[in-house]
């Protein structure tokens, strides 16, 4: 006895914290954590924040592009040394023996002129483009347009994630409708096994009705194992996709109602594909425009500043070193000669690239139209499909509500009984399915930009 109760202690234990690990998730739940968590998500973030520091990049071509420069140096030895031993002409370099000889001491001079043993210098510059051909404004435009290209990516990533995930979800939603429904069926193969096995008994019913119940009853186990092996995974699935730990135990939760009327559809505005085919086109234009601005002559104004300080030795107790500063103020102007010819071949290609960019975009353009407008008729088929099978459930439960009359009469068969059942279930999966495949036909068709 004591055994008996520490075994149902531990299994009410197990279910206690089965039920405390259960995830219950809603639709805008999964939603949230997938922008999140989801990895895809942010590396289209990331692209955007790239693009946007290429921008800023590029805005710095506008302002003066300042350097700085220093250099020093001491050797062994300095680099010119030159004595009056050292002059070749004998002739000269006897005179200058007894000029130095003479003269020298009492000037101060030395008998040989050295320099640059040592020495250092420094100097900044600072140089602002005036005219570089327009490549410094077509380069900032162009950056610009990378920056709205890698948001409309982004956003387009955003949606397809986002799309993957609520379809993950209305799976899981969809098997767990379909579980219920095993579940009740299976209740209902119950009770009617023990009225069926009661009439046998009773001589009121035939053996072969309990086999026909039991058989039943065995093929909706089956089914309800292999749906409860798909909804596992359907779990697994969509935690994964939303950035949780993958497990099995998360419920999606019934979703509120939803309030749109489809019978207000308008026309579709621009989607994202078909602004980046138009930023395309728009690249391809600047690239074009930069292509032609390195032929153009291109003319800057600088400033520069420089200090050096080099070593030298004249005089013995007098001058040793030279140390000065200056500075100067410049135009510079740089025209390409001999561009053109090479410049002239790379805008027809770029002409090319143009054209090839405006054919995809009108031809792209026309698919996202066409994908719109099948968006909408989808949506309102899968709203005329639910309609329907409303309708068809209303009318199976009719069925077999009147089939359960006349057996208990025993107008009808068990037979007949147990088909009806099944339409019954079948028509409420059906109904189901019907209601998924709407909600994903309205995401879908919002989506396209409707």
């Amino acid at each position: 006895m004591r055994k008996r109760l520490y075994i149902w202690l531990i299994a009410q234990l197990l279910l206690l914290s089965s039920a405390w690990a259960t995830d219950y998730l809603t639709l805008d739940s999964c939603l949230s954590l997938a922008r999140q968590n989801n990895p895809s998500l942010r590396k289209a973030q990331l692209d955007v924040l790239r693009a946007q520091e290429v921008k800023a990049q590029a805005l710095t071509k506008y302002f003066p592009q300042i350097q700085g420069m220093a250099f020093g140096y001491h050797a062994l030895h300095p680099l010119v040394d030159v004595g009056i031993d050292d002059i070749g002409n004998a002739a000269v370099r006897d005179l200058l023996t007894t000029l130095y000889g003479n003269y020298g001491a009492a000037l101060g001079l030395e008998n040989s002129f050295n320099l640059f043993q040592y020495g250092y210098t420094a100097g900044v510059s600072a140089i602002q483009p005036v005219f570089m051909g327009g490549k410094i404004v077509a380069g900032n435009q162009l950056a610009k347009v990378g920056v709205e290209a890698a948001q409309l990516q982004a956003d387009i990533s955003a949606r397809d994630m986002l799309e993957q995930v609520e379809q993950a979800y209305w799976l899981v939603h969809s098997l767990q409708q379909k579980q219920t429904l095993i579940d009740e069926a299976l209740g209902l193969l119950d009770t009617l096994s023990t009225i069926v096995s009661a009439a046998a008994s009773a001589g009121l019913a035939l053996p072969a009705d309990t086999m026909q119940v039991a058989l039943k009853r065995d093929e909706v186990l089956r089914s309800q194992i292999q749906l409860t092996t798909g909804l596992a995974l359907a779990r697994q699935a969509l935690a994964l996709s939303v950035g949780l730990p993958m497990t099995d135990t998360i419920i999606a939760e019934e979703p509120t109602a939803q309030q749109e009327n489809e019978q207000y559809i308008t026309q579709h505005s621009p989607t994202p594909e078909a602004a980046l085919l138009a930023l395309q086109v728009r690249a391809a234009e600047l690239q074009r425009r930069m292509t032609l601005a390195d032929a153009l002559p291109q003319i800057a104004v600088g400033a520069g500043y420089g200090y050096s300080h080099f070593q030298t030795n004249i005089l013995k107790n007098g001058l040793n070193s030279n140390a000065k500063g200056n500075g100067a103020v410049f135009v510079t102007m740089r025209v390409p000669l001999t561009a053109w010819w090479e410049t002239a071949h790379k805008l027809k290609e770029q002409q090319y690239a143009i054209e090839q960019a405006q054919l995809d975009a009108n031809y792209l353009g026309a698919q996202l139209d066409l994908r719109s407008q099948q968006a909408a008729d989808q949506l309102l088929a899968a709203q005329a499909l639910v309609q329907l099978q409303q309708k068809a459930v209303t009318h199976a439960e009719e069925a077999y509500r009147q089939i359960q009359v006349q057996y208990e009469a025993g107008r009808a068969t068990i037979h007949d009984l147990l088909q009806q059942q099944t339409a019954c279930t079948q028509a409420r999966n059906d109904l189901t399915d019907a209601e998924i495949a709407y909600r994903i036909a309205w995401r879908r068709y919002k989506d396209l930009g409707n």
